[in-house]
């Protein structure tokens, strides 16, 4: 191979397309097969003008040899791991798990549009639903960051010869732009979850605040039920007249259960799925560097409403805990019944506990999240959490 042809870099298949087409068979003959891409498909003489297929043909069948050749090399000298990155890198385009969501993706910021523009609750249950599809797909993306990165590191840390080089550049190049092409899109998904997140919050302490008022009432009506109970069966039990004593305080249970359950009925429900799911919504976007300043203000008032429904949260585990121990018809061990109860501030710590440990799915190069900056993350949030809540843990 002359001197000329070892310093120019390698053909792209298109650039190789139109050379096919537009070269004379001679021509096409001293082309260096070594320059010649390794993914040329396999029906690609076809296109070709008749006169020169034959020269293509043997042209392909050289640039072939010579990529085998190098592949054979390549895993001799660095090993199987490296040659494995390196065909990542041929296949970063057809990735049917980032297509999906990509595509889901672009559903929802249409979803989010009209639903901003109409504010009806079906855009919304709509936008919802489709968020977490995104949601259960996010896990798979996130690992794809991961191991395109992996790759990318792998093969920065070799050191191939010259005739290699330009190989592994390539490859090192398309890794990159596939891990920023996921990273955008990452970003993209967290600026949309973010606002929907916070408004089902807002929805949420709007809905508390509207059922409180009634389910106190109840509350105040179950407390004179029990008293009133307990004054009857008393009195009764002083007359010795245990049959009417029994039937009375039959009728004052039932109507005690009825209200229990009326007073149930009033409670707004927040499972721990949701507030996890909301907790994500903050932490992904505040961690990552393409989302963090343009969602600063948004963040924060979510934030906000985010404690307010986690202290709501511990606060309903521990009436329910209280409420099971008070009651004298139900044989349950107040001690156990106690123990349900979830504090706020040890479910943030199992949160980022369990996020440290899942570090690796969602950690890139293009948008690296650091240790520090996720335990600076917690700690604030702590803080704020302890100024926020009515029912700190004493002590």
């Amino acid at each position: 191979m002359s001197y000329a042809y070892r310093h120019q870099p390698p053909i792209p298949m298109a650039v190789f397309r139109k050379l096919a087409h537009s070269l004379s068979p001679d021509e096409l003959s001293r082309l260096p097969p070594e320059k010649l891409p390794d993914n040329i498909p396999l029906d690609f003489v076809e296109e070709v003008p008749l006169y020169s297929r034959s020269a293509v043909e043997t042209l392909i069948l050289a640039a072939n040899a010579y990529h085998l050749q190098q592949r054979m090399a390549i895993q001799e000298v660095f090993g199987e791991d490296v040659l494995s990155a390196l065909d990542r890198s041929k296949r970063t385009g057809n990735k049917a798990n980032v297509k999906i969501f990509r595509q889901k993706l672009a559903d929802l910021e249409k979803l989010d549009q009209q639903w901003r523009q109409q504010g009806d609750d079906l855009s919304l249950q709509r936008l919802i639903a489709n968020l977490k599809t995104l949601n259960g797909l996010l896990m798979d993306v996130r690992a794809e960051v991961t191991e395109t990165t992996r790759a990318a590191r792998l093969l920065r840390e070799q050191h191939p010869d010259y005739e290699q080089m330009a190989t592994f550049e390539e490859a090192i190049a398309r890794l990159h732009a596939h891990a920023e092409d996921i990273e955008l899109l990452l970003a993209r998904f967290y600026l949309i979850r973010t606002g929907i997140s916070h408004h089902e919050m807002q929805a949420k302490t709007r809905q508390i605040s509207q059922l409180d008022e009634d389910f106190r009432h109840l509350g105040e009506q179950i407390e004179d039920l029990r008293e009133q109970l307990e004054r009857s069966q008393a009195l009764w039990r002083r007359a010795l007249v245990r049959g009417k004593a029994n039937l009375e305080g039959e009728q004052l249970q039932q109507r005690i259960s009825d209200l229990v359950g009326e007073q149930r009925a009033k409670e707004v429900v927040i499972s721990e799925n949701d507030l996890t799911l909301w907790l994500d919504a903050i932490v992904d976007a505040s961690l990552h560097p393409f989302t963090r300043k343009k969602v600063a203000r948004s963040i924060s008032e979510a934030r906000m409403a985010l404690y307010t429904l986690l202290n709501r949260y511990c606060l309903q585990q521990e009436q329910s805990a209280m409420q099971i121990a008070r009651n004298p018809f139900l044989q349950v061990d107040p001690e156990d019944a106690i123990r349900f109860m979830l504090m706020s501030e040890q479910f943030i710590l199992n949160y980022f506990a369990r996020k440290r440990n899942e570090n690796t799915a969602w950690i890139s190069d293009v948008a690296q999240v650091k240790k520090d900056d996720l335990d600076a993350l917690e700690r604030d949030i702590l803080t704020e959490l302890k100024r926020s809540s009515k029912f700190m843990r004493k002590g």
